[in-house]
């Protein structure tokens, strides 16, 4: 049986934050679904993390590998892409912890015509430092917790609303969570189908930044309208030190919007297969 979603799961040599993420998918309500580890060449030790969790996870986890020639997101997802069998394609970083109800939250607000888009917590580098993949397993994020409200308290964790699970249609509309104005490529979902029209992502878009943007304008010129999961879907980004974005990614971001571009020329659509564990 076809998995209901896959997971693609994008890292590069961060395995202790991809430990942390590992253990939010380890503990997932929703159990139908499968992870596309799409990995940008790193070293060994993210192969060691993924193989401590390996026992833990009762669905396919694919382990897809390139080597690493400079910042290549985009290429390793479309591989990843490529390599998996779900209708539905969740996107996640492997620096941002799901809640116990990601992958279900997701599924459950697929609408034709629509690509899903979520938003996260900013954790700080106090807190972030001190997380590990045990009090994530045991479920750090699912209760009242002091320390992670004296984080932001103390100004060291960002945006507190977005820790709150929300679902109630009436208090979804009035506390304005069905507004979102974009897509974060740590927290999108969208159909197969669409991604395969558009033609995934674009691979001319090399070193840091916009690739997310562009696939979601793509989206918008084939017609698909955004949904929010603000209140749902909830994950939380374990801080690290921030890239800047390429100059010539805005140039080619500017072309796609104004000439409304669908689909890219460098994609999905050359993807057979790739090294993998």
């Amino acid at each position: 049986m076809s998995p209901r979603a896959s997971i693609l799961l994008a890292t590069y040599n961060m395995p202790r934050h991809l430990g942390l993420v590992l253990a939010g998918l380890s503990r997932q309500t929703e159990k139908n679904f499968e992870i596309i580890l799409c990995d940008d060449g790193s070293g060994s030790a993210t192969a060691a993390v993924l193989e401590q969790f390996r026992a833990r996870f009762l669905f396919p986890i694919l382990h897809v590998w390139q080597e690493h020639q400079g910042f290549r997101k985009s290429k390793i997802l479309n591989e990843g892409i490529a390599r998996s069998s779900g209708k539905t394609l969740i996107f996640l970083d492997g620096d941002c912890v799901p809640d116990m109800d990601f992958v279900r939250d997701h599924l459950d607000r697929q609408e034709e015509g629509f690509y899903c888009a979520g938003r996260r917590v900013e954790l700080g580098q106090n807190i972030s430092n001190s997380l590990n993949a045990a009090q994530v397993s045991e479920g750090y994020f699912d209760r009242f917790n002091f320390r992670l409200i004296s984080s932001f308290l103390f100004e060291d964790s960002e945006h507190l609303q977005r820790t709150y699970r929300v679902t109630h249609p009436l208090l979804r509309k009035w506390m304005k969570f069905e507004m979102v104005d974009d897509l974060k490529g740590c927290n999108f979902s969208v159909s197969r189908e669409a991604m395969e029209a558009i033609n995934g992502f674009d691979e001319s878009y090399e070193g840091y930044g916009r690739e997310d943007t562009d696939v979601e304008l793509r989206l918008q010129h084939l017609g698909l309208r955004i949904k929010s999961l603000k209140g749902v879907a909830l994950q939380y980004h374990v801080w690290h030190e921030r890239l800047g974005f390429t100059p010539g990614n805005e140039q080619r971001l500017e072309l796609v919007r104004t000439q409304r571009i669908v689909r890219c020329e460098k994609g999905l659509a050359g993807h057979t297969g790739s090294q993998s564990a």
